[in-house]
């Protein structure tokens, strides 16, 4: 079947179950519930409660397939052409020259069907949270088409099963995913799940059911979505680079494989949560435009240092910079420690003035356990957390570092958390340096760079450095339009 230049072709059916099941599976629990409720009532009264909730899956199951029938997609010479011809007739037209890329997804129904999900990505942040357009086809013609497109997008002259063939830049097993997961996250999610652990433990000693249930509840919420996100997401981990194009196939019972050239990349992050980097590990990441739902490209699970610098030198050469870079300077610490008191004063108060009020109601309490509990709480609140924060300050002196050099700077931050992050002055949307009064009384600012990222514009703020040296860099991006050194067509 000829799909280039070839007559205009709709989604392979199986997608209206994917439409539908997301809305039909609540629904039809709804009515479960509804007819348990009425299971010793009349009949009358039971058709009468889900005979409102049929007609809606009726109605929703009609329009779906009216959607399906009416909506059709024509591949051209130069373009794809996308006909809803609804009540409201739309035709979208995109052009393959501002494709970013036609990512893969294969759910549990495409595996069902054998069909496969095509996600069609324009290099653009307006529509981050979704492919401009998905078509799902037999997974035979999906290939041959995304091929066809890879192509025509990224000159790319090898075949698919050669590139499926093409061995992974960075060998990743999925006991290394799961550790990924666990401590690859923010150190905050992993202190809280951590917490939570601990105290559902003691609770069980003490034969503490509500704090038990209450402590397991918020390992259920902070730690285990992402964690569980992480293993389906990223097993069976492969990444290589066939020419000018990167490609990270991953996926446990739904599919991933997105492709991107190197010269839509807008910056580079090296990632350490603070457990991982005790244990000398690292993340690599990149900012990609034109994803939408392949997300932030994952370059490298938490690998040894070592092993995420070859990588990073295997597959974005072009991205690695030999920068010479400075840590903060002393007049910041002062500004950094103020702001981490300021930040740590209504803990303290909250605590100081609950332990006054409360006081009395407190030691009154007939359970011993629970009095110590709410003292312990209290201070948390009121010394740990101000503590952490203050600790925080300190490691973030230390650590902080800007440097600029050729093509690039990178800001290095955080406290517990490293990330070091790697940015090209051509791809930099705006550059703002600010300074507070405490700041400015001693000669320090903070640096704000706005860059065009995978889930649209993104911010990111440096450590305090001097303001001369932090408005370097939009001199420096302004410098490169100027003398013809930025040259847009090198990222086409």
């Amino acid at each position: 079947m000829k799909l280039i230049d070839g007559a205009p072709i709709r989604n392979h059916p199986s997608s209206m179950i994917s439409t539908l099941a997301s809305f039909i599976i609540p629904v039809a629990f709804m009515a479960f519930i509804m007819v348990t409720n009425y299971r010793d009532a009349m009949d009358r009264e039971l058709i009468s409660a889900v005979y409102p909730i049929a007609v809606l899956i009726v109605l929703t199951v009609l329009i779906t397939f009216r959607i399906w029938q009416k909506t059709t997609y024509t591949f051209g010479t130069n373009e794809l052409v996308v006909n809803r011809d609804l009540v409201m007739k739309r035709v979208t037209n995109i052009q393959y020259s501002r494709l970013s890329s036609v990512n893969v997804q294969r759910g549990i129904i495409n595996k069902l069907f054998g069909t496969t999900t095509l996600l069609f990505n324009v290099n653009s942040s307006v529509n981050t949270a979704r492919a401009e357009a998905t078509l799902t086809l037999k997974e035979e013609e999906a290939d041959a088409l995304r091929e066809e497109l890879s192509r025509l997008i990224f000159k790319k002259e090898i075949a698919l099963e050669q590139e499926l063939e093409v061995e992974s830049v960075v060998k990743v097993s999925n006991a290394e995913i799961v550790l990924h997961g666990l401590i690859g996250q923010p150190t905050v999610s992993t202190l809280v799940g951590i917490g939570s652990l601990l105290f559902s433990i003691l609770s069980l000693f003490l034969n503490n059911g509500g704090s038990f249930i209450v402590s397991v509840m918020m390992i259920v919420v902070s730690v285990l979505p992402q964690w569980i996100r992480n293993i389906f997401r990223y097993s069976n981990y492969r990444i290589y680079r066939v020419g000018d194009t990167v490609t990270v196939q991953s996926g446990l019972l739904r599919n991933y494989r997105i492709s991107f050239n190197v010269s839509k990349i807008n910056s580079i992050r090296i990632r350490e949560p603070a457990i991982a980097r005790l244990m000398g590990k690292s993340i690599l990441e990149a900012e990609v435009v034109g994803l939408s739902d392949g997300g932030i490209p994952l370059l490298c699970p938490l690998k040894k240092k070592d092993a995420v610098y070859k990588a990073m030198m295997a597959l974005i050469p072009e991205h690695v910079f030999d920068l010479e870079s400075y840590g903060q300077p002393r007049e910041a610490f002062i500004p950094t420690m103020v702001t981490k008191l300021i930040y740590s004063l209504p803990f303290i108060l909250f605590s100081m003035i609950a332990t006054t009020m409360w006081y009395n109601q407190i030691i009154g309490l007939k359970e011993q356990t629970v009095i110590a509990f709410i003292f312990a709480l209290l201070a948390f609140v009121g010394v740990i957390i101000p503590l952490i924060l203050v600790v925080h300050g300190i490691l973030a002196q230390r650590q902080r570092t800007f440097g600029m050099h050729g093509d690039a700077f990178v800001f290095v931050t955080g406290g517990y958390d490293k990330v070091t992050e790697y940015f090209l002055y051509d791809k930099v949307q705006t550059a703002e340096v600010r300074s507070g009064p405490i700041q400015r009384r001693f000669g320090v600012s903070t640096c704000t760079v706005s860059i065009l990222s995978s889930t649209g514009f993104k911010k990111v703020s440096s450590g305090l450095f001097s303001s001369d040296d932090l408005e370097k860099v939009s001199q420096e991006t302004m410098a490169r339009i100027l003398d013809g050194r930025y040259d847009y067509r090198r990222y086409l």
